[in-house]
């Protein structure tokens, strides 16, 4: 590895970590939606921190994909990683249309 600033990008691409990345990441994605609404009451009863940690998670590995795929090699290098991304985020952008048009409404 070079001693560049983007040695954790090129850890991940040397490696092959950034398919693991993304299984983490679309993991959290089916944690948040299914299984986190049956407990978030419990959770929150025990502490803020808690529930705001399983929150912190999924947005956490976002950035560090985001940094990462502002790299050429990058995403060269995962491109068969780089399908499940794009439909991860149409999928939250989806999401998110719908629910904001949700809140015109009322």
């Amino acid at each position: 590895m070079n001693t560049t600033d983007e040695f954790i990008m090129e850890g991940f691409c040397t490696h092959d970590k950034v398919p693991s990345l993304v299984n983490d990441l679309l993991t959290a994605e089916v944690w948040m939606s299914k299984i986190f609404p049956l407990i978030k009451e419990d959770v929150a009863k025990l502490s803020g921190i808690k529930s705001y940690l399983c929150l912190y998670h999924e947005a956490s590995i976002c950035n560090l994909m985001e940094v990462m795929f502002y790299h050429r090699t990058a995403c060269e290098s995962n491109e068969d990683a780089l399908v499940e991304v794009i439909d991860y985020c149409y999928r939250k952008f989806v999401n998110m249309t719908r629910e904001g048009d949700f809140y015109v409404k009322r």
